[in-house]
């Protein structure tokens, strides 16, 4: 019975972090797309869908600050360093590259939301046979990011809880 009780409760842990992020890229993405189409029709919505993606210089460079922060937060987790000096260097690197991870991870999420919101827009007001395949890669692009989300905040979270040490108290 024990077993089976852990089992339920990681799968509604997987539940509500899949919806967490399903609820925030709606909010990020799909809510701006679908009113832009609505007051402003497909001019409104390429306008603005170009202006809410990032460039990929600059999405590759904050998925190179998320890698960092792994690496960063795995070595703090892993090497124990008597140092003050470097225990505060390392934290305020660990801090900094959390803020590039977690602006991955943003990106990431306006990326995923402007996908599938397309894909609906077009599929509920413009379906056309020979668009089928260009959007349906839209709807794939953007549910792999959605998953990518997933997985992404999993990690944040989990590398800042159990491999970063609370080391305020000693750096005072």
């Amino acid at each position: 019975m024990g077993a089976h009780a852990a089992s339920v409760r990681r799968l509604e842990d997987v539940g509500l972090r899949v919806f967490r992020e399903l609820a925030v890229i709606l909010c990020l993405a799909v809510v701006p797309i679908v009113i832009s189409y609505a007051f402003g029709g497909t001019d409104l919505l390429i306008e603005l869908s170009k202006s809410m993606m990032a460039h990929k210089w600059i999405m590759i460079y904050s998925m190179v600050g998320f890698a960092f922060f792994i690496v960063v937060s795995f070595l703090e987790w892993h090497v124990l360093v008597h140092s003050n000096r470097f225990k505060k260097a390392h934290r305020l690197t660990s801090e900094v590259l959390h803020e590039v991870a977690s602006s991955f991870l943003g990106i990431l999420r306006i990326s995923s939301g402007i996908f599938i919101s397309v894909f609906c827009l077009w599929l509920f007001f413009d379906f056309s046979t020979e668009m089928l395949p260009t959007f349906a890669s839209l709807l794939l692009f953007g549910t792999v990011a959605a998953v990518e989300c997933v997985a992404i905040n999993w990690a944040l979270e989990y590398a800042q809880k159990n491999w970063s040490r609370d080391i305020s108290n000693q750096l005072l």
